[in-house]
């Protein structure tokens, strides 16, 4: 599902409080000129995106690459935690002075593309997408054109600390399908055998773990119009199954779950070893691994291998272009340079999801550590079972706000799950309606 998510990026370490603005070369970080040609013919283009601090180590490190290959181009840098990324570019957009390039999400491609906010690729010339797999590159498309270039592929699965399972006396054979039932007898029985430690983070909240919930039974979270296609009965289901687990101890009470910052992984209960099991998308967890300092491993989310075929291929973000911009070609060229340069690939490996250039796959993985292979593995697992995906309408954004905010509410009881689901079912339908 190109899902409403709640991102997980350590932006914490960096002091990202607000948005981050710096020159591409590092000399300067006035961005009064940042539009404005100079009399040497240099063109300034400004490049921004949500962040951690990898991420923001490895990009910058790309642009620096970029600037020397292309010397007349300068690149301003803006990056930022995830929340802060969106309202930040609303505000721009609003203007029409949005960045020239920008990395976007699926949860909010369409949203700017209905505005006229990002440029037509379909025809563009100095981006090469012949590496790139149709089925994959369609993911940017609406309309039959294409307005983003897939930056990588992921999707959702559990990481797990096997240290907690052995010490709690469960096994665990991820390669075998199991059940949501299954999932949640396991992770009341970690509590049960370790006091101290839940089974998994509450994820009642996150979109796209609801969507593929929703799969799985046979439904979607959006018709291919744009609709909102999930029943309430299931939308109930969903809050009852959290509800329970966290009446049960199998995942943390209300309190503990509102307490930490979400988007810092220092305070996530992974990491400190109160839960066993966490939500993530394939691509973020190497910082998880770091920060733990144990390994991890992956599962693929309950009734994986079912006949219905719940999984989709997500897009983990794209490139886009903003149809404002004074430098198209500039642009363009750093799209394809972040696209499909070999250096810059081996140096973003699979941080950004699993790489979607074809022949930088391969490469990548004659260079790439454990982690990587794995990370590979999995994709490839899930590709063997997924089903086709589409765009996300363009309330999708609105909508992945809305579950935040009704999924506190039942995991504080303040309402139950036939109440959440009813105001949920209702507040979305007219969002989507609206447009």
């Amino acid at each position: 599902m190109n899902g409403f998510k709640k991102k997980v990026a350590s932006v914490a370490a960096l002091g990202l409080a607000t948005t981050l603005t710096l020159s591409g070369c590092g000399t300067s970080g006035n961005t009064s000129g940042a539009n404005n040609s100079s009399e040497s013919g240099q063109e300034n283009i400004t490049f921004s995106w949500w962040t951690s601090p990898q991420r923001t180590a490895e990009t910058k490190k790309a642009i620096a690459l970029f600037e020397k290959k292309y010397p007349n181009i300068h690149v301003t840098l803006e990056y930022t935690g995830w929340s802060g990324y969106w309202s930040k570019l609303a505000t721009e957009s609003a203007g029409g002075s949005e960045p020239d390039v920008m990395q976007m999400d699926a949860s909010r491609l369409a949203e700017y593309i209905t505005k006229g906010q990002l440029a037509d690729l379909s025809s563009n010339q100095t981006i090469d997408t012949s590496a790139i797999p149709k089925n994959i590159l369609q993911l940017g498309d609406m309309n039959g054109k294409l307005y983003a270039i897939p930056a990588g592929v992921n999707a959702t699965t559990w990481i797990y600390n096997p240290a907690i399972l052995k010490q709690a006396g469960i096994q665990f054979d991820p390669s075998k399908n199991y059940t949501w039932d299954d999932f949640a007898k396991m992770c009341e029985e970690i509590h049960q055998k370790l006091p101290n430690v839940y089974g998994v983070d509450d994820e009642i909240d996150q979109g796209a773990a609801l969507a593929y919930y929703a799969q799985t039974r046979g439904e979607h979270m959006y018709t291919p119009d744009g609709k909102l296609a999930i029943s309430k009965q299931t939308l109930t289901d969903w809050f009852t199954y959290w509800l329970d687990l966290q009446n049960k101890g199998g995942c943390p009470p209300a309190q503990v779950n509102a307490s930490y910052d979400h988007s810092n992984t220092q305070e996530s209960p992974f990491i400190k070893g109160e839960t066993a099991f966490q939500y993530m998308f394939i691509g973020e967890e190497l910082e998880y691994q770091q920060d733990l300092g144990k390994p991890i491993e992956h599962a693929l989310f309950p009734d994986w291998a079912d006949s219905g075929k719940p999984y989709t291929v997500h897009p983990a973000m794209y490139w886009a272009i903003s149809s404002h911009t004074k430098y198209p070609d500039a642009a363009a060229k750093l799209v394809n340079f972040l696209e499909n340069d070999p250096q810059v690939s081996k140096i973003f490996l699979n941080e950004r999801g699993v790489t979607v250039n074809q022949d930088n796959l391969k490469a990548d993985a004659k260079v790439g550590d454990s982690m990587l292979k794995e990370q590979d593995s999995v994709m490839s697992q899930v590709e063997k079972v997924a089903s086709p995906s589409y765009l996300d309408p363009p309330a999708a954004g609105q909508i992945g706000d809305l579950l935040t905010q009704i999924a506190q509410q039942v995991t504080f009881k303040k309402l139950t799950p036939s109440q959440a689901a009813d105001q949920f079912y209702t507040q979305a339908t007219n969002m989507l309606a609206q447009g």
